[in-house]
């Protein structure tokens, strides 16, 4: 699995269609996305881009974040992408930093499976590990 990380709008989606090998229609056939699918559709698709959003909607929800990461890992996704979302001022709301620490874990565990890892900054990826 490629775990692609960094902050919003960075490129990330870009580099994971790119490294897919497929063209972008072929791809998109492939996608699923965490801010609007369900979370069932996770294991379901090859490539999953916005993995922050399914832990934000699960822990609206109550649910385990943790045994969905698992979950997902063993679907074997190819590509998974995700903000980071722990950089930063740490947030007033109880919810906003349950969310920011449920995501920082999500991360760990999907970084700690993936054989490569990524982070992009303006359109710039840098292999971490791999």
């Amino acid at each position: 699995m490629i775990l692609i990380i960094g902050g919003m709008c960075q490129g990330k989606g870009k580099l994971a269609r790119e490294l897919s090998g497929m063209d972008e229609e072929a791809f998109a056939c492939n996608l699923a996305d965490g801010c609007c699918d369900r979370p069932e559709t996770a294991w379901e698709k090859r490539f999953l881009t916005g993995f922050h959003g399914w832990v934000y909607r699960l822990l609206e929800e109550g649910a385990d974040t943790e045994a969905f990461v698992k979950r997902v890992l063993a679907a074997e996704p190819e590509i998974v992408t995700m903000d980071e979302v722990g950089c930063g001022i740490v947030p007033m709301e109880r919810k906003e930093r349950d969310y920011r620490e449920a995501a920082g874990r999500a991360g760990q565990m999907l970084a700690g499976h993936a054989g490569q890892v990524y982070r992009v900054v303006c359109g710039i990826p840098v292999k971490i590990k791999g």
